[in-house]
């Protein structure tokens, strides 16, 4: 469900549970591993047979404009640990502080990534890339929330890393902890860290 009707002139965002639509993956876990005292705190996991089998991941998602553009809103309703109105709540602050800060976050993201694009990803003959180029070419597209309502704001790259996401890391106080880009086709794999 798309929500153009319910944003407000101010930007101000009003999503509620029922915007948001539920999504159910089950999948097998074949290995879990685990470090630390991770069992001397949690005994009953001991057994093999409480960490194998058959999951399931449940997403709630929902549509909205950010930028001019469609931006799917995600989280997992089993992570966190308020209600789930009052979770989106937050997240409704949290998207009006994103979008008031749309300058802020794509200078950030070019800061942390520019000098890796001219670096390691021109072509040949290619000129270097300016910051406003940068800007240009990236484009959000899913924002992926948390109990703590930090996020991971996902942005198509342009062809910038030929065709990989740039993911980056907002924390629950507004600030970008970090900029990647990961493989489209394995998200699984960070293929560089700026910090």
């Amino acid at each position: 469900m798309r929500l153009f009707s319910r944003l407000k002139n101010t930007r101000d965002f009003q999503l509620s549970i029922a915007d948001f639509t539920t999504e159910k993956d089950e999948y097998e876990v074949e290995s879990v591993s685990f470090s630390g005292d991770f069992f001397d705190k949690f005994p009953q996991a001991d057994k093999e047979e409480s960490r194998l089998g058959k999951a399931v991941l449940i997403t709630r998602t929902a549509m909205v404009s950010i930028f001019g553009k469609d931006v799917e809103i995600r989280f997992n309703p089993t992570e966190i640990t308020t209600s789930e109105e009052e979770f989106v709540n937050q997240i409704n602050l949290k998207l009006h502080w994103i979008v008031q800060s749309e300058r802020k976050i794509q200078n950030r993201i070019a800061k942390k990534l520019l000098d890796l694009k001219n670096d390691s990803w021109l072509e040949e003959n290619q000129p270097q890339l300016t910051k406003e180029q940068f800007i240009v070419a990236i484009t959000l597209k899913s924002i992926s929330f948390f109990e703590d309502v930090s996020c991971e704001l996902i942005f198509d790259d342009g062809d910038l890393f030929w065709q990989h996401e740039i993911v980056a890391d907002l924390s629950r106080k507004n600030k970008l902890t970090d900029a990647s880009i990961y493989n489209r086709q394995n998200k699984a794999i960070r293929l560089v860290k700026t910090i």
